[in-house]
């Protein structure tokens, strides 16, 4: 579970998430917007949009996709373009896209609105943490992805100098 803000700009984030989170970040982005429902609006209308159950409800990320509206929102541009990604390099669709594309796009109706946009939290080992959390995600990128980092259909991103 994690929020790989590669960009903040989602589209090109997505774009910069290598092959093997291409597929399943798509999945872990869906349910930390399946949770934000969840908890901001109850189980019984997340049930009647057919959403996934709770996931990591605690997990720093999770607590960062449900804290605000715009926060929400920039999570649920990410998993879109990720989705679209995912199109692209695999020609075709993923399960997850096609099961929630349309309900995820509306915030939940009890999500805070008046709270501004904060960086996702940095879940990484403390050595590549620091005050910008693009950076941090490009060294943790380095860092500890690169022994399986690939990106099919595109060329490596411009800061992903592998060791």
């Amino acid at each position: 579970m994690n929020i790989f803000y590669l960009n903040k700009d989602p589209q090109i984030a997505a774009i910069e998430h290598n092959d093997k989170h291409c597929v399943k970040m798509v999945l872990e982005y869906a349910q930390m917007l399946s949770t934000a429902h969840r908890v901001c609006d109850g189980d019984d209308r997340a049930d009647s949009l057919s959403l996934y159950k709770r996931a990591h409800l605690n997990h720093p990320s999770t607590v960062w996709t449900r804290d605000n509206q715009a926060q929400y929102i920039w999570l649920y541009q990410l998993f879109i373009a990720l989705a679209d990604e995912y199109t692209y390099r695999y020609e075709k669709k993923h399960a997850t896209d096609l099961l929630l594309r349309d309900v995820l796009e509306q915030p939940p109706d009890k999500i805070r609105r008046d709270k501004p946009f904060k960086q996702p939290p940095q879940c990484m080992p403390d050595e590549y943490k620091c005050d910008d959390s693009v950076i941090a995600y490009h060294q943790f990128y380095m860092g500890e992805k690169a022994h399986f980092s690939k990106w099919k259909k595109r060329d490596r991103p411009k800061w992903f100098v592998s060791c």
